[in-house]
């Protein structure tokens, strides 16, 4: 028996190779890739919780392509995200097909036009600050905090990006709506509809973006938002990189209440010890409107990149709450996601792994 199945197993494999080779030449349309980003974290809330947690990281699979269509190239992809800890419940969004930035579109001299499910330009254009993401202390802690929330991925989402021209790019993009076709709210439109925009530029040691974003007000239980965002990133030697960040948001509730807005600024750093070893450090600071509700978060870090695929990494990170607030750094971007106590001291310490396939 055991003979019989890896006979059929082998013939199977033998007969089915020519075609998926014949494809492949024919198409050229395929290409698989993914993630796989774990860690091992210590997490404490500075209160009663303090546990050990494996995190799934935005770990991700992925299949995308391309087709050269006269003058013009269609481009596609459709992209989930993998826990690698969990089940998938009912309900839940993970693990199912074009769960993440999932699309299709056409390209040429023109720029890029693509429609689908995607990250807004807004969310695209914090990259030159991005120190850690999708790890313990990812900036999006800070600056995607409540009711408040940018840093999206958008459904029913149309949007055009620019040639690059001289180091410039501009991208804009419109989400119609969040669920599959527009509401109404009785007889009044719900205007769940977003506006994102960015302008990049980047060419030797710089690299910066500006970005705005609008939310109408939907639902009585949603708000209207909006937010400017700037990052920066500057080689100031071939080893060290420095970096800025600005943004300031406003989340407005029917009644004028604005205690979801805030400002946040920060500094960050990046220090090549050697080719392959990494030594980051970012500071980041909310001001919030709301009473009381400030928090600052710091995190260190280094990065050994064994190879371009594969990277190991220890971080840890600590946000400091005002009275009124209850941010901590590990919710963003991984499944070990504990609440946090309002009013205290929130810290972790992580020790990963992430490989690009």
């Amino acid at each position: 028996m055991k003979f019989s199945k890896t006979f059929i197993a082998t013939a199977t494999l033998l007969a089915i190779a020519p075609l998926a080779q014949a494809q492949v030449k024919v198409d050229g349309l395929l290409e698989i890739y993914g993630r796989a980003s774990f860690s091992v974290d210590q997490l404490d809330d500075g209160a009663s919780y303090k546990r050990n947690n494996l995190s799934s990281n935005a770990s991700r699979l992925g299949f995308k392509g391309s087709k050269k269509i006269g003058n013009l190239t269609g481009i596609w992809q459709i992209e989930q995200e993998i826990q690698l800890n969990l089940s998938n419940a009912t309900g839940d969004t993970n693990n199912r097909l074009g769960s993440r930035d999932t699309f299709a579109g056409l390209q040429g001299d023109f720029g890029t036009v693509r429609a689908g499910k995607f990250d807004t330009p807004f969310k695209t254009a914090r990259e030159p600050f991005n120190l850690f993401g999708d790890q313990l202390g990812d900036m999006r802690n800070l600056t995607r905090v409540g009711d408040a929330k940018f840093d999206e991925r958008l459904n029913n989402m149309l949007e055009y990006q620019s040639p690059v021209m001289n180091g410039f790019q501009a991208k804009v993009a419109y989400s119609f709506h969040s669920g599959t076709s527009a509401t109404n709210n009785g007889a009044v439109e719900n205007k769940e509809d977003a506006t994102s925009a960015s302008l990049g530029y980047k060419a030797g040691g710089l690299e910066a973006t500006l970005a705005f974003e609008n939310y109408g007000a939907g639902t009585a239980t949603t708000r209207k938002r909006e937010a400017t965002r700037a990052a920066i990133s500057y080689k100031l030697t071939p080893v060290l990189r420095v970096m800025g960040f600005y943004q300031t948001a406003d989340s407005i509730t029917s009644s004028g209440n604005k205690n979801q807005s805030a400002d946040v600024t920060g500094l960050g750093m990046e220090y090549m010890v050697a080719p392959n070893i990494a030594l980051k450090a970012h500071y980041m600071d909310r001001k919030a409107d709301a009473a009381n509700a400030n928090a600052s978060m710091y995190t260190l870090g280094g990065e050994y990149r064994y190879d371009k695929a594969l990277r190991f990494y220890a971080n840890y990170a600590s946000v400091d709450n005002d009275s009124q607030s209850t941010i901590n750094p590990w919710k963003e971007g991984r499944t070990a996601a504990p609440s946090s106590t309002i009013g205290k001291t929130a810290s972790g310490v992580s020790i990963g792994m992430r490989y690009d396939f």
